[in-house]
């Protein structure tokens, strides 16, 4: 792709030229694109033959962000939009929805120590799952999942999961719980997540719509650059 055909691309658009098949178009979160095709594929023409569904994409995720906007630079922790304030350590005050602490890094730290107490105390109340469970818990700021268990029952969960209301914090544990029983997203395991949580597809539903307010959200993207 030469000069003049990125400067007619909109703004906002990251093109990858790398030799696949064909061309892949995704409406990000933001409502930026990614287009991913051959060298020399015609790029302009394609987004412009895509155009009407790249507008009905953008319109769904404005939806989905709705009670996001307006409050992109407040902290979303426990389904709710807290303000983050100056403090000499980190301290949640639920009450007043307000975060103190000293530093993004010193809120990261403070969340995460939150969340893995709180998955540890919900897999404890799951015997039937976890057995003798013996693998670790480690909170990751994981890019495109909400968590994952290794084949060595290693529970890692993103520091997103935070955020979410208790049932939803709820059912991602479950989720990666089933998992050190079964490994795959099979129909046994799936029986096995409703079994615990009955009403599964509409969280997952619900998950997809927190992840577009979370990438849209300010401070969550602050503390996703900050290692």
């Amino acid at each position: 792709m030469d000069r003049g055909e990125r400067e007619s691309v909109p703004d906002g658009t990251t093109i990858v030229l790398k030799e696949v098949r064909s061309a892949r178009l995704q409406v990000r979160p933001d409502g930026t694109l990614r287009v991913v095709a051959p060298p020399s594929f015609d790029v302009e023409g394609f987004l412009q033959r895509n155009a009407a569904w790249i507008e009905k994409r953008r319109r769904e995720l404005d939806r989905l962000a709705t009670e996001g906007c307006g409050r992109e630079d407040l902290l979303l922790l426990h389904g709710r939009f807290c303000r983050v304030v100056p403090g000499a350590r980190f301290m949640l005050d639920e009450a007043r929805e307000t975060v103190a602490c000293p530093s993004i890094p010193a809120l990261r730290r403070g969340l995460s120590r939150t969340l893995k107490e709180e998955v540890l105390g919900r897999l404890k109340a799951c015997p039937d799952l976890v057995g003798r469970w013996q693998g670790r818990i480690a909170v990751k700021m994981q890019k495109t999942r909400w968590g994952s268990c290794s084949t060595l029952g290693n529970i890692n969960v993103n520091l997103r999961v935070v955020a979410l209301p208790e049932t939803l914090r709820e059912y991602v544990v479950v989720h990666e719980a089933a998992h050190l029983r079964e490994p795959n997203h099979s129909k046994r395991f799936w029986r096995l997540v409703g079994e615990h949580y009955p009403d599964y597809r509409a969280a997952e539903a619900e998950l997809r719509r927190y992840w577009i307010i979370l990438e849209r959200n300010r401070v969550w993207g602050a503390l996703t650059d900050t290692g």
